[in-house]
């Protein structure tokens, strides 16, 4: 399993748009896995336990090397903010590699 896990939901809005943002705007590798929690046989229990480890009970949560980093909101402010890059890196620690996906030139 990757280091970076992102619990979601496959109808959330918020975990669409932070699957959207990692997979379109970073090169994770290896790539994130991301547990549907809606879809998984244990979903109900999983979320549980993840809400009782993190204190977050909300999808999306993302979880890198083993701890919850936040969701949607805390990751599109970091994102904006030219942040998320450097945190994701940091927190892989080197057991992680990401690189920022450059936009398409117009020219």
């Amino acid at each position: 399993m990757s280091p970076v896990v992102i619990f979601s939901k496959s109808y959330c809005p918020y975990s669409k748009k932070l699957k959207n943002l990692l997979q379109n705007s970073y090169e994770i590798t290896p790539q994130p896995t991301i547990v549907e929690l809606d879809l998984h046989k244990n979903g109900v229990e999983l979320q549980k336990y993840i809400g009782e480890v993190s204190g977050r009970k909300t999808v999306p949560n993302l979880f890198v090397a083993g701890q919850s980093r936040g969701g949607c909101d805390e990751m599109v402010e970091l994102h904006s903010d030219n942040k998320l890059l450097k945190k994701l890196q940091l927190w892989g620690s080197g057991n992680v590699k990401v690189s920022k996906v450059n936009a398409p030139s117009n020219s």
